[in-house]
């Protein structure tokens, strides 16, 4: 069976059309430059870390690593966030050789 050539040009740009959605210019192209991202809230991982710390130091490890995880969780700093993942993780370590 011989397939017409429109029906086959037609069916071939249906399923390039499917597979590859045609190219929308980006919004900041035709509206200038986009704000930076709105920040939600007050930065409060220092007080989760500042918490962790004091669970860490009272021997409360598990306390301790729900607030490295929280405080990582709300951190916006990539350098804070480095000091919070080192610390989780000596935690961490210890909980599991205490296991």
């Amino acid at each position: 069976m011989k397939i017409p050539a429109s029906v086959f040009f037609i069916l071939i740009t249906g399923i390039f059309n499917f597979v590859a959605p045609p190219v929308v210019p980006a919004a900041e192209s035709a509206y200038g430059p986009l704000p930076p991202p709105a920040v939600s809230g007050p930065d409060i991982s220092e007080k989760f870390l500042e918490q962790a710390r004091e669970y860490r130091a009272a021997g409360r490890y598990e306390l301790a690593r729900q607030s490295y995880a929280q405080a990582l969780s709300t951190c916006r700093s990539n350098k804070e966030m480095a000091v919070i993942r080192h610390e989780m993780g000596g935690v961490e370590l210890l909980l599991r050789t205490m296991r």
